[in-house]
């Protein structure tokens, strides 16, 4: 019986090591933006936070966020806090969030930009 709560204990300590699935997926290696004056889309390094749009160099830049359609599982990236984003593959509106990564990013058509080109800190 000894043995039993010994695994138990054992199994519980390393079960807490590391990060849970929910921080996993909160985590990101990159941010990514679009500008909402000319649709520019950039992403910076995670510690890179811009005042200003590489490109037209406006302050009209949005946060972009992942918006995941339930029926397809299909990630469609957008501007953040515009509510429900048309799925990019059958576009059924998406149900929940997701945070996007360097690689999303590319796909999506993003380049990466450096604190000086953005203004950022």
């Amino acid at each position: 019986m000894l043995w039993v709560l010994s695994a138990f204990v054992l199994f519980a300590v390393f079960a807490g090591c590391g990060k849970s699935e929910v921080d996993r997926a909160l985590d990101s290696d990159a941010n990514g933006y679009v500008c909402l004056k000319c649709m520019a889309k950039f992403y910076t390094e995670r510690s890179v936070f811009p005042t200003r749009c590489p490109e037209c160099k406006k302050p009209n830049i949005e946060q972009v966020l992942g918006y995941v359609c339930e029926a397809d599982k299909q990630v469609t990236l957008g501007p953040r806090g515009r509510g429900a984003v048309p799925c990019s593959k059958c576009a059924k509106p998406t149900s929940r969030l997701s945070i996007p990564r360097e690689l999303d990013f590319k796909t999506w058509g993003a380049t990466k930009k450096t604190a000086a080109e953005v203004g950022g800190n």
